[in-house]
């Protein structure tokens, strides 16, 4: 079943590796380790390239098959995706997910 992890419910902007890696620990708390875990960006005005690494790109990079993302602004978008190629190999992360939106 998937869950929805809502980054707006933590702040509209983030940046930092530490912050990252605190939120990252936080959601993959919530999907009780083998649920499939949807990132809500709704609402999110930015992220910095290093908090989207420790965040999305370190969970694409363990979970790539569960975990998506959803809502993300086209500027968030490009920061996510790129971070998330670099953690991957992929050069381009399908649409606004690393496997199926499961909404």
């Amino acid at each position: 079943m998937p869950v929805n992890y809502r980054l707006a419910d933590h702040g509209r902007t983030f940046s930092t590796r530490p912050r990252g890696a605190e939120l990252r620990d936080e959601a993959l708390a919530a999907a009780h380790g083998g649920d499939v875990l949807v990132l809500d960006f709704a609402d999110v005005l930015s992220v910095s390239y290093s908090f989207a690494d420790e965040f999305v790109g370190a969970l694409a990079e363990r979970r790539a098959s569960d975990v998506s993302w959803v809502n993300a602004s086209p500027e968030v978008e490009r920061v996510v995706g790129r971070a998330v190629a670099r953690r991957t190999g992929v050069s381009e992360p399908a649409g606004h997910a690393v496997a199926p939106t499961y909404l």
